[in-house]
């Protein structure tokens, strides 16, 4: 019985959201999936980096843990992180080794449309 309670205790402490705090690096480098050598650097002067970096502040809560990969939309490099923004997803992902994603959060869609769609 114990072990049964201390199971689903592990289970409701690791399905519970969790608050990050990330902002972004003075310079980033936005990545396309649809065009793979496509690059574009982007400081705080730039729109869609004010726009992302608010939502980031605005949106601490809420993130839940994952792993595996997310197709589409476009990555964001920016210091110890990788944000990949998608029409419905934004995944954030440990870049100090290979690239892992580690947390996520469903978003309404349009809500980035600035930064999905940068490249076009």
């Amino acid at each position: 019985m114990n072990r049964i309670i201390v199971l689903l205790f592990a289970i409701v402490l690791v399905s519970c959201s969790k608050p990050i705090d990330i902002q972004l690096e003075p310079e980033v480098e936005v990545f396309f999936s649809n065009d793979a050598d496509q690059r574009i650097s982007l400081t705080k002067k730039d729109e869609v980096y004010v726009v992302l970096n608010e939502w980031l502040h605005n949106n601490r809560a809420g993130w839940y843990a994952t792993s595996g990969r997310y197709p589409g939309g476009v990555y964001i490099k920016s210091g110890i992180y990788g944000i990949q923004v998608t029409e419905s997803k934004v995944v954030i992902y440990s870049t100090s080794k290979k690239p892992k994603a580690i947390y996520i959060q469903d978003i309404q869609r349009g809500e980035l449309s600035k930064v999905i769609h940068l490249g076009e």
